[in-house]
């Protein structure tokens, strides 16, 4: 396995495709998650993420050289801290081979009563040589990960929260300025609601050293939606 700095440096300055998909995502199995993996891999993406052991499993097997930032989102009741929320999780992300471990890391309470980063400490003391992804969605967020000894600070959750809703509808490039100027000595990652070239420019532009793009490269129904949705205001239906 490629060491912390190594994956760093193979993932800067690059884009990370996110092959992920939930019914009703008709690419929502594993090989067909895998077929979207063979487009990133095709059109120049230096990784992946994805989500659940079975297609983390899938891709990882036949890109085994190729960074993958591995989640498995467990959903407890109505609690809203769901992406590897647990360290059997993580065990099982691990087992499969990936070099990057995301997780929640807000500042928000899981469904077994501890703050969602306090995972991080506990992944780092047992597997030290595994990068370690903190998903925030607030500057607070970014600045308790970094002290926790996250690897990677991503923006995934801006506007997912309560408290970072002026990000729900579009990219959170002021919030990567935010995180640059706070000099956290971290590896930042942009991740959500990058649409075109010129937003993923952008990300990079506001402090980005990576930028993972998901739904714009592997959901075609909300690509399409997208057009029918502007051809719609066009006509006033």
């Amino acid at each position: 396995m490629k060491t912390k700095q190594e994956v760093l440096d193979t993932i800067r300055d690059h884009l990370i495709v996110s092959c992920q998909g939930l019914e009703p995502n008709p690419f929502s199995t594993p090989e067909r998650l895998l077929l979207m993996a063979d487009c990133a891999v095709m059109g120049g993406a230096v990784g992946f993420r994805a989500n659940m052991p079975q297609n983390i499993e899938i891709i990882k097997k036949k890109y085994p050289d190729m960074p993958m930032i591995g989640i498995w989102k467990i959903q407890t009741g109505d609690n809203e801290v769901y992406i590897t929320p647990t360290m059997e999780a993580v065990d099982k992300i691990v087992e499969l081979g990936c070099e990057i471990v995301a997780l929640d890391a807000t500042n928000r309470i899981n469904a077994y009563g501890h703050y969602a980063w306090e995972l991080i400490k506990q992944i780092k003391e047992k597997y030290p040589d595994v990068v370690v992804m903190a998903d925030i969605a607030t500057l607070e967020d970014a600045k308790i990960a970094a002290r926790e000894g996250a690897d990677i600070i991503a923006t995934t959750l801006a506007g997912y929260t309560a408290d970072s809703q002026e990000y729900k509808t579009c990219a959170a490039f002021p919030l990567l300025k935010q995180i640059k100027e706070a000099n956290l000595g971290k590896f930042i990652l942009c991740e959500g609601k990058i649409w075109t070239r010129e937003d993923a420019v952008e990300a990079f532009e506001s402090g980005a050293n990576c930028v993972v793009i998901g739904t714009a490269v592997t959901s075609p129904w909300k690509i399409t939606e997208r057009f029918v949705t502007e051809i719609d205001k066009h006509f006033n239906r």
